[in-house]
Formats: C-alpha cells, structure tokens, sequence
C-alpha cells in the first residue's frame, strides 16, 4: 500500500476503547500509524485508514469505483481457491457455512473458528428466572431474565399440615425455575480434560459453574480393530481395570472405563450418551473427591460435505470437535 499526499490525517483521532473484532478478524495498525482498527476482509472495501488483513495475504487494490483514495481488498498472492460444501471460494476469503462458525479458505485449505463461546458466562446475581435463548436474529445463546421473582409460589397444599402426626425434618427441593446447560466440549481431544456447566439445581437457586473431569480418547491411540465391512471402532476398553489419574492423583478404586475409538477413514468419535460419578483420588498429601465424566456410548460423525475436505475433517476433531 503506498501513501499519497493528504491521505492521512494531520491528527490521530482514535476510539477510547478497544475495537472488538468479529472471530477471525485480525486487530492491526492502520497505514497512518495512528489507531488499531478491525482489518477490512476480502472484497471489502479498504483506504490508508481501514487496511486490509495481510496476515490472509490481502492487500489495498487503489481505484475502485474510480476513487484514487480507495480499494477492494484483494489476495495479493493468487492462492488456491476452496471447494466447500457445493460452492467455491476464492483464496483469503471468509464465509460461514453455518451461522456458528467463520471460515476463511487459505491456499485450498478451509479453517473455521466458533462464533460462540464454548462457556456461557454466569448469568448477574440480580437476573431472575434467568434462562438461555438465542439472541433475536442471531445464533448464539445469551442469558434472558424476567423482572417477576426467581421462586415459584408454593402450592397451597404442600403447606396443610396434619397436627396428629409429629414434626418431622422434610428437605425440600429448590422451588425455581431449573435451568442447566449442556456440558461443553472436553477441553482436550485425548487425556484428561475439563468440562463444564451452569446450572440453578441447587437450594438457593444461585447460577452455579460445575466443572468434572473428562476423557474421550487415550493419547497414546492404537489403530482401530474394526470389524469386517466396518471403518469405526465406536469405543475402547481397557482388557484389566485400571486407576484413574489426575494432576498426580489416583483413583482408590480400580475401573475399566470407556473411551472414544476411531475411524479409519477420518471421521470423529464422539460421546453420544455420558452420566457424572462422584470418585475417589487419593493424592500424596490428602483424599479428595472429583467428578468425572463416564462414557456409555460413543457415535461417529458422517460429513455432510465432499470427501475431498476429509484432512480438514480430521484437523476439525483435533481442534475441539468444531465441526463434528
């Protein structure tokens, strides 16, 4: 990009806050050196001002439209294009295929990021019968509170008691309105991982964050023992109960539990039904409890898209099972 004469302002004037770039939009320097400013993406339009992404190799092409002062982004090295689900996309540029992920094809290569956060944050203290929605033309959830009390009114019945009989301690449930998430994706693809959710099924109806433990696969994988005419082995089980370890701990009990297998032909596998159990570890200095997650079954995965994209599949269930 070459400057011209009067094509910077003699003062920098920049935002106070930081810019919050979409997800795959890299935050840089504008030409002027005065402010950092969302990089402008292929096709779009780009001055000394609003640069482009070169970190995707894209670059200002001057006199678009007829003004000398302005341009498209364009890939400034001819890179292969991208064939995705049916359509081509050309090198450097970004598309979503579904409205949860962003991709950008580099080279021949599809990549692709979340849009939304694997976490939902906690919800205010103050947010009653909070629950998660999504977002009116959007498609991540995000929490919605109403201004009405958190806690149901009780029955009236419930609250008839017979004299004749003696008092007697009753727990009592928590009278809200139950809202918990999903569990999100194990942090790791092998070893053990965290997951976690959110959820008000608690006395106090407070939004709380449980976390458990979570293995899908072993690191050390051996090929697939598939059977005849099959490509997947859907789980793994140890042949003699093992301890479960964790950051130096071990589990007091022995276990043969299940993991993930694999697929011969890059498809992901992935837990398709799991409960919580509560076990034991005892560690060098003390005895703790933790939960984890215990896989019942495992389900792989079939691409929707052309089998030319399967390294991208595999790189994708490497990556934290985005797309699968």
């Amino acid at each position: 990009f070459c400057l011209r004469k009067g094509e910077c302002p003699s003062e920098c004037f920049c935002s106070p806050s930081p810019v919050q770039c979409p997800p795959g939009v890299s935050w840089v320097t504008d030409h002027c050196g005065c402010c950092k400013v969302c990089a402008r993406q292929f096709n779009e339009d780009c001055s000394a001002t609003e640069p482009c992404d070169h970190i995707k190799g894209l670059r200002c092409h001057l006199g678009a439209g007829g003004n000398p002062k302005r341009g498209l982004c364009r890939a400034e090295a001819h890179g292969l294009p991208c064939t995705f689900n049916g359509r081509v996309y050309q090198h450097s540029e970004d598309f979503q295929p579904i409205c949860q992920h962003q991709c950008t094809c580099m080279n021949g290569v599809v990549g692709c990021m979340p849009v939304c956060p694997y976490q939902v944050p906690l919800p205010r203290q103050s947010c009653t019968r909070p629950r998660l929605v999504k977002s009116e033309g959007g498609c991540c959830e995000e929490w919605v509170c109403d201004d009405d009390d958190n806690r149901i009114s009780e029955d009236p019945r419930e609250q008839q008691t017979d004299s004749s009989q003696p008092d007697k301690m009753v727990w009592h449930e928590p009278q809200c309105f139950l809202q918990t998430t999903e569990w999100t994706p194990c942090s790791t693809t092998c070893g053990m991982g965290i997951s976690s959710r959110v959820t008000n099924n608690n006395t106090d109806c407070q939004m709380l964050r449980e976390t458990r433990l979570c293995q899908i696969q072993q690191c050390e994988l051996q090929p697939p023992v598939v059977k005849k005419g099959k490509k997947c082995q859907r789980t793994v089980r140890p042949q003699r109960a093992v301890r479960i370890t964790f950051a130096g701990c071990l589990t007091v009990q022995r276990f043969r539990p299940h993991t993930c297998g694999t697929c011969t032909d890059g498809r992901c596998c992935t837990p398709s039904v799991t409960r919580t159990v509560r076990l034991l570890f005892r560690c060098s200095d003390k005895e703790t409890f933790y939960n984890v997650m215990w896989i019942k079954r495992c389900h792989y995965t079939i691409p929707v898209w052309s089998e030319k994209h399967i390294r991208y599949y595999r790189k994708s269930c490497e990556e934290r099972f985005l797309l699968c």
